[in-house]
C-alpha cells in the first residue's frame, strides 16, 4: 500500500486533534496516511514570519521520515516550504494550496479563497505566484484564527457558508476553496457545495490524492525545476 506522510510545520495541534485528522486522512484515500508535527516551530502559521519560521522543523521532518514514506503532504495551506522540501527530498511533495488552486482553475473559469482574518494578501500574493491570478474572482476572510477553530462549530461553518456565497453572488467565483487546513479538516465541503451550487474544494482529499497518485505513478518533481540540496552543505542546517 502507498505510504502517504501528513507533516505539520508546527507544534500547535494536541495529540486528540492529530489522531482525529489521521482518522480523516485515512477515510478519504486509499493510500495509509500518517499525521505528524514537528517538535518545534510555531503554535500556528497565520503570517509571513510564521510562515518562513516553520521551514526548518518542516525540513527536519522530511528528513527523518524520506525513507519511510512514498510521499508528502505538507500541512499547511500556506504550503510553507514547499520550492525547499523538493529541493531537499527525492520523493513527492505537495502543496495543499497549490494542488487544490489548480483543480480549482481546472473546474471553473473563476474561483474565490476563503481564508482566516490575517492572511488575505498572502493568498493573494500565493495565487498569483501559481500563475492563476487572472482566474480569482477574490480573497473574502472567515473571521477566525487558526487555533480558534472548533471543529464542531456550526458557527464558524456558517461564517464559510456566508462568505462562499457572497464570492458567488458578488464576485463571480464559480468554485470555492477553503484557504486553511483547519478549516478542511471541519469536513463539511459537500454541505456546503450542496447549499451553493457550486464546487466547494477540500484540500485534504485533493493533496492526499494527489500525493498518492504521484508516488503510485512513479512521478516526483523535476531536478531541473528543484535541483537536489547538495549534501556537503546539509550538515551545518542542523548544528
Amino acid at each position: 500500500m502507498t505510504e502517504i506522510a501528513y507533516l505539520v510545520p508546527g507544534r500547535g495541534l494536541d495529540a486528540a486533534e492529530l489522531d482525529r485528522r489521521e482518522g480523516i486522512a485515512n477515510e478519504l484515500t486509499d493510500a495509509d496516511v500518517t499525521v505528524m508535527d514537528a517538535d518545534d516551530g510555531p503554535l500556528s502559521i497565520e503570517s509571513e514570519v510564521e510562515h518562513e519560521w516553520c521551514v526548518r522543523s518542516l525540513l527536519g521532518l522530511l528528513r527523518e521520515t524520506e525513507d519511510d514514506y512514498d510521499g508528502f503532504v505538507i500541512g499547511c495551506f500556506g504550503d510553507p516550504g514547499l520550492a525547499a522540501a523538493r529541493e531537499f527530498v527525492d520523493k513527492p511533495v505537495v502543496g495543499p494550496a497549490s494542488a487544490t488552486f489548480h483543480t480549482a482553475a481546472q473546474l471553473s473559469d473563476r474561483f474565490s479563497c476563503l481564508t482566516i482574518r490575517s492572511t488575505p494578501a498572502s493568498k493573494r500574493r500565493q495565487i498569483f505566484a501559481d500563475g492563476l491570478g487572472q482566474q480569482l474572482a477574490s480573497v473574502r476572510v472567515v473571521e477566525q484564527g487558526v487555533l480558534d477553530v472548533d471543529h464542531e462549530s456550526e458557527e464558524t461553518v456558517q461564517k464559510m457558508v456566508r462568505e462562499a456565497e457572497r464570492a458567488v453572488e458578488a464576485d463571480g467565483a464559480e468554485s470555492v476553496v477553503p484557504g486553511c487546513m483547519s478549516l478542511a479538516f471541519m469536513q463539511v465541503h459537500d454541505r456546503i457545495a450542496d447549499g451553493l451550487g457550486v464546487p466547494f474544494l477540500d484540500p485534504v482529499r485533493i493533496s492526499l490524492g494527489t500525493a498518492a497518485m504521484w508516488a503510485d505513478q512513479g512521478l516526483t518533481h523535476s531536478r531541473v525545476t528543484y535541483p537536489a540540496f547538495s549534501a556537503d552543505r546539509e550538515a551545518s542546517l542542523f548544528e
